[in-house]
């Protein structure tokens, strides 16, 4: 049977006369943007134009979606000198407003292609693409490794069932033989409804598809209708575990299947924290035969290399030791990334949503910061954190706080200085701990801590953004951190609300870390967060003191936001009544807006402006 092959070609241009079997990902081609729309299908050839920049997740779904036999072609305008230049991409992931080179990871790649073998063609005459023929019909029967699994399930010895495998194993089709095997209703769930049409196509049977929210909305109104059927949850680890926790809490049996070493950078932490947090009977199985290329395909190997994948496999886990002696140390980037499998594999370990975008920030993004801590020179944790702040562009910082501007980086300060109308965010210098991860069985030895006390130096202030739970909040302030901010809304990855947390370090970072955590537990007694009530202390502050007044100006006069503004707003109310603001006023008392939330927020602007303009 013929493998898939890859060639790299140089060239500025795209080659003439492409066969109308080639997709091609790039500039003249489906954006890279794009490419998640590529999942579930199948494609003879694949020109992957890469001659502005190298997107890794598009190259590793494209690569997943190429045919046995098929021929992929990376399109690059220069070899030689590749270090040398700009990257496009970079805009996405290193918080700069330009182009940067991507030295580090160039020669990742170039390694990669040497391992490889691919022949490198310097004439777009020399690219070929083969005709593809169908070795084989598309209804397969049941693999032994599959039919094994699907008989221990339909036994049916446990409440829960993981599914995991890497691309091309065939997870998808068992999950449609196994739909035939049961007499119950089946319920399916994804993150990408077009994703799952492989599964549709085995299913004989009527499985009814449910978006994951509209999953959650109909067990909150009718659990009733899971208590005797299945679901099959699509790519599990792309979900937040809050809902997967949920799901698992109402049907009798739930099989959760997900893809390993793939472009989301899902991996086995998703198993560990998940498995973690369910207190049901589960079992898990795992899929390794290709089906859809050969054993040992080349291309796979190739995608496998450069995305580091098999870096948490290979990661070692080392049993405590007590009477260790555990170093803390900071490494350069520039001696990390000589090697950089351990690291990586124990934050993919740790952080199971670490993707190819973190890959190429960790080889080359500005500002970055790394300290790590072994013991017998075994890596046993590690802190990735982003330098922020430093900004002396006042007017600059002006625009960020009325909300005219969201350059690039500095989540923080700009979070800060935008929501929380706290300019020297973005003056005063800042590290950002972006991931903190330790082995799992050195976890609860006070290591975060002493990791955060190390790193204590050389900044006002360290900051940290975390989807927001008890346990992490916890954590935190057991580091030193204090609450200063809660998001809006809930993020799409973790399902809980966003948070930051502050520790200061200079005076001024203490000053500053101070006010922010003051000002914050003032106005939570009057803001409308869901989690108000469970975080708050102290009484209702209703008097109106000068920042309220900073923050009404701004929402009427510029982009704050209602959600920011409400406990200015309602302080406000309370001194004026109602006679001012006759929609702000029903607003707040019927807990409903007036139009669409667009317009009810410039009638809202429009009444405080009008009563700010009267009192001058």
């Amino acid at each position: 049977m013929p493998t898939r092959q890859c060639q790299v070609l140089i060239s500025d241009v795209l080659p003439e006369f492409l066969p109308p079997q080639v997709l091609i990902l790039g500039e003249q081609g489906m954006p890279f943007s794009k490419a998640v729309n590529l999942l579930g299908q199948e494609f003879e050839h694949i020109l992957f134009d890469a001659r502005q920049g190298i997107h890794l997740e598009a190259l590793a779904i494209a690569s997943g979606t190429l045919k046995r036999g098929g021929t992929f072609c990376l399109l690059l305008s220069t070899w030689e000198d590749l270090e040398k230049q700009p990257d496009v991409d970079s805009l996405r992931w290193n918080g700069n407003q330009s182009v940067i080179c991507t030295p580090h990871f160039i020669h990742h790649f170039k390694q990669c292609i040497a391992r490889s073998h691919f022949p490198i063609l310097q004439k777009a005459s020399a690219v070929s693409f083969p005709a593809v023929f169908s070795y084989e019909e598309k209804q397969k029967p049941a693999t032994d490794e599959q039919q094994q699994i699907i008989a221990e399930i339909l036994q049916r010895h446990c409440d829960l069932y993981f599914l995991t495998a890497k691309r091309g194993r065939g997870k998808s089709a068992l999950l449609g033989m196994l739909a035939n095997r049961i007499d119950e209703p089946i319920y399916l769930t994804a993150p990408n409804k077009s994703a799952v049409n492989t599964l549709y196509s085995f299913a004989k049977g009527k499985i009814e598809f449910i978006a994951p929210d509209e999953l959650t909305q109909r067990l909150q109104q009718d659990a009733a209708f899971s208590e005797s059927a299945w679901l099959f949850v699509d790519e599990a680890a792309m979900l937040p575990l809050s809902l997967l926790q949920q799901f698992s809490q109402h049907f009798r049996h739930i099989v959760f299947s997900t893809t390993i070493h793939s472009y989301e950078g899902t991996g086995r932490g998703f198993e560990l924290k998940f498995k973690q947090k369910i207190h049901r009977t589960f079992q898990h199985f795992e899929l390794y035969q290709p089906l859809r290329w050969e054993e040992n395909d080349p291309l796979e190997h190739f995608i496998e290399d450069l995305l580091l994948l098999d870096a948490e496999d290979k990661f070692e886990q080392i049993v405590y030791n007590p009477r260790s002696n555990l170093q803390i140390y900071e490494v350069p980037q520039s001696q990390l990334i000589r090697s950089p499998e351990s690291f990586y594999g124990l934050m993919t370990l740790a952080h199971y949503r670490t993707s190819p975008i973190d890959l190429r920030r960790l080889f080359d993004g500005e500002g970055q910061r790394f300290y790590l801590a072994s013991e017998q020179h075994q890596l046993i944790g590690a802190i990735w954190a982003l330098e922020e702040g430093r900004m002396n562009d006042e007017a600059l910082i002006e625009q960020i706080q009325k909300g005219i501007r969201r350059p690039r980086g500095n989540l923080v300060p700009q979070a800060l200085c935008f929501h929380g109308n706290f300019p020297q965010a973005c003056r005063l210098r800042s590290l950002r701990i972006s991931r903190i991860a330790v082995q799992p069985h050195w976890q609860q030895q006070g290591i975060g801590q002493a990791f955060v006390n190390a790193i204590s130096s050389a900044v006002d202030f360290l900051s940290v953004s975390f989807g927001y739970t008890k346990d992490l909040a916890n954590f935190w302030q057991k580091c030193g951190f204090v609450l200063v901010h809660l998001g809006e809304h809930k993020e799409a990855s973790s399902g809980c609300y966003s948070a930051i947390a502050l520790k200061g370090i200079s005076e001024a970072g203490m000053v500053f870390t101070e006010t922010a955590q003051r000002q914050f537990q003032r106005d939570l007694g009057l803001s409308t967060h869901p989690l108000a009530e469970t975080l708050w202390l102290g009484e209702v502050d209703w008097s109106l003191n000068e920042e309220d007044w900073q923050h009404l100006k701004t929402f009427a006069y510029f982009h704050r936001t209602l959600f920011s503004s409400t406990p200015a707003i309602r302080r406000l109310l309370k001194a004026q009544g109602k006679r001012y603001f006759p929609r702000l006023s029903d607003y707040f008392s019927k807990k409903a807006l007036p139009f669409n939330k667009k317009k009810s927020v410039e009638c809202f602007r429009l009444e405080i402006k009008q009563y700010l303009e009267e009192l001058l």
